[in-house]
């Protein structure tokens, strides 16, 4: 079996695993006598009252009825029909809050609708913001499109592409307005300066890494050199190795709040949350920056040793060809038609490159050679006549 099989094979039983304790988790779960509940779809009747604070996560979830204290959901789609007497924060892909909130609302998503009585501040981001009603504190609002036909109370701090205002506001009003030009195709001139600028940011990037991580740089190139093929199957299996730890940084902030749920710990319950959330940002920082960048350092530089294989091996020798490589995958990734698919390719083979050395290396720091090295044998010694 080629060794770059094996973490993809990992990373497929991983996937499997993963959906498979998904189908148990979102089966609707109770822990700490209903105050925290999980499941595909959530559903607080009208008639139930809850006499703390509400904690949901899961796809489709829906509170039609009381909640004396603070409500606190994460999921698909959110909505908010009954009266909640403290602060409600929501985040998914859709939020509506059409009934009553006697503290602060805060909602963030995709699309945002804010439509029953707010009694103090509330707070919306998301793609498009709808808000109605009430609100009688301040009104913080930021998203492509703000619809703002409620009545507010205190002052509006604003930020959006389109605000459309039909309803009163009693104190300051602030709105910052971003000016963009729908469907305008990006001119030649546009694209040249872009492409300067992502040059641009390469040579620092490459600078650094030349004075502060060489070996790391040299052993990524090389083996883009040497094994090309591999080194985009690594990229294939990074991107699939990327999603599954999405979804593992989901799952685990899930399956910890019903374990600590289960402990009577509510307070690791909120801590393992916060930390599975910044665990997928810096994750999600680390892939970004690896594809749209370090990808590219380590294929230009790539190119660069196959072109000049003479070349010294000092480091300002090294950025001169990084530099030179560098150059080259900004012009043909810039090109039109064609750019995108050579962008897709820098970014498959240089971060599977970056995969596969990496993978080396920790198997070396484990005293583990590699599968295609012999280690050499020691003759044994003629006996002395």
């Amino acid at each position: 079996m080629p060794r770059f099989a094996r973490p993809a094979i990992a990373f497929g039983i991983a996937a499997v695993l993963l959906v498979l304790v998904a189908t148990l988790v979102l089966a609707e779960t109770r822990l700490l006598d209903g105050k925290f509940r999980a499941g595909d779809n959530v559903t607080v009747p009208s008639s139930e009252v809850v006499p703390d604070d509400l904690y949901l996560v899961g796809g489709a979830l829906i509170v039609d009825g009381t909640v004396h204290g603070d409500l606190v959901a994460f999921g698909g789609q959110i909505t908010v029909n009954g009266t909640i007497d403290g602060d409600v924060m929501a985040a998914g892909g859709s939020v509506s809050i059409t009934g009553t909130v006697n503290g602060d609302a805060r909602a963030a998503g995709g699309n945002i609708s804010i439509t029953g009585v707010t009694g103090e501040d509330a707070v919306a981001a998301g793609g498009q913001v709808t808000l109605a009603g009430r609100i009688n504190g301040d009104l913080i609002a930021s998203g492509g499109s703000i619809s703002m036909g409620a009545d507010v109370g205190g002052d509006v701090e604003a930020s959006a592409g389109a605000y459309n205002k039909s309803g009163h506001v009693d104190g300051a009003e602030h709105v910052t307005l971003s000016t963009r030009i729908a469907n305008a195709a990006p001119s030649a001139g546009n694209e040249v300066l872009e492409a300067i600028r992502h040059f641009a940011v390469l040579i620092v990037l490459g600078a650094l890494a030349v004075w502060l991580i060489p070996r790391v740089l040299n052993a990524s190139e090389g083996t883009l050199r040497r094994e090309p093929l591999l080194s985009l199957a690594g990229g294939v299996a990074t991107f699939l190795g990327y999603a599954v730890f999405a979804i593992l940084c989901i799952l685990l902030v899930v399956l910890l709040a019903i374990a600590f749920g289960l402990l009577q710990i509510a307070a690791l319950a909120v801590i393992s949350a916060i930390a599975g959330l910044l665990a997928f940002f810096v994750g999600t920082f680390a892939f970004v920056l690896a594809v749209a960048y370090v990808a590219d350092l380590v294929v230009g530089l790539a190119l660069a040793r196959l072109a000049m294989r003479d070349a010294t091996d000092t480091r300002w020798q090294m950025l001169g060809l990084l530099i030179g490589g560098a150059l080259v995958v900004v012009i043909v990734t810039s090109l039109p038609v064609i750019g995108g698919l050579a962008k897709l390719a820098v970014a498959l083979l240089g971060l599977g490159a970056m995969a596969v050395a990496g993978w080396r290396r920790w198997r070396g720091s484990r005293g583990v050679p590699p599968a295609d090295v012999v280690t050499p044998v020691e003759p044994t010694p003629a006996p002395s006549a």
